[in-house]
């Protein structure tokens, strides 16, 4: 069982009429006492992850 788990996680924002999708069905798994690294381009969502795992945690 995964220490950490976001199965199909979906975040959007909306800038008035547009809606823009932080993370879309993002899905990963960490276990316990694993060592992991985010990585992506600007705007990838990995700011938006960490939040969402800070709050929940």
């Amino acid at each position: 069982m995964p220490y950490i788990e976001f199965k199909d996680v979906v975040k959007e924002y909306k800038m008035g009429e547009v809606v823009i999708k932080a993370l879309d069905k993002t899905n990963f798994e960490i276990e316990k006492g694993e060592l992991v690294v985010i990585v992506g381009p600007s705007g990838a969502g990995k700011t938006t992850a960490l939040n969402i795992l800070r709050r929940y945690g």
